[in-house]
């Protein structure tokens, strides 16, 4: 899907697999994988910044933690759209 090196920690990238737009983010606990759209405003969520963990999107405020996809600090019920991942064999994959 994407070779691993290519995602440094507190990076995004967009990849689209299966014909479906996937983000792909990695902190120190690994790599985590969603749907690249936010569920507020539907901008692309590779688009953002990620900190330790903490993706903010590109577009407005809303606050993401990637590794659970857990909407923080706002009381909506909006979370990403997660998809297992892994890393194997120097490539990122991911489970759809």
């Amino acid at each position: 899907m994407l070779p691993a090196a290519e995602l440094r920690e507190d990076g995004l990238a967009g990849v689209e697999a299966d014909g479906r737009r996937i983000c792909l983010a990695r902190t120190a606990e690994g790599v985590s994988a969603f749907d690249d759209v936010c569920p507020h405003r539907g901008t692309p969520l590779s688009e953002g910044r990620l900190r330790g963990g903490v993706l903010t999107c590109a577009a407005h405020t809303w606050e993401f933690d990637v590794r659970t996809g857990e909407l923080l600090r706002l009381r909506a019920p909006a979370c990403l759209a997660m998809h297992p991942a892994r890393e194997r064999e120097g490539m990122i994959e991911v489970a759809l």
